[in-house]
């Protein structure tokens, strides 16, 4: 598929705290350093990260394996459609496998930027977080 990026690693953190740093807004506002996280988790439901640079809709939540949204940038062009997370886990033990797949960008260079995003803004410091926190 063009314009899609997937990444895969394994957190030394069970299942629910992984699920948790990914839907809960008080946990990922604590691995973001963010105090004005937004979700609303329910199909339908809302979310705002980034300080509301980044916006979308949950489209598929089954806890705690499956969550997927739609994924759009403030700055992005109107006529630009929303790109599409998915994130998958797997427990493995006390560690959890986790899967991440982003496509429908609207361009090679949305791909490309996001791609290097995700290791340095959103992956790194969760892992980092979920690894180190009670």
């Amino acid at each position: 598929m063009p314009h899609t990026i997937k990444k895969s690693l394994t957190i030394a953190a069970p299942i629910h705290k992984v699920w948790a740093a990914l839907t809960d807004p008080k946990d990922i506002g604590a691995w973001m350093g963010e105090a004005n996280v937004k979700v609303t988790l329910r199909t339908g439901g809302r979310y705002a990260f980034f300080g509301g640079e980044t916006t979308g809709k949950f489209t598929t939540i089954q806890k705690p394996t499956t969550l997927e949204y739609t994924w759009r940038q403030h700055e992005w062009k109107k006529e630009w459609k929303d790109s599409i997370v998915k994130w998958e886990l797997k427990a493995k033990g006390d560690t959890t496998l986790v899967k991440l797949t982003h496509t429908h960008f609207p361009n090679k260079e949305e791909r490309d930027g996001h791609d290097e995003g995700w290791d340095t803004y959103w992956l790194q410091p969760m892992s980092v977080w979920l690894i180190t926190s009670d």
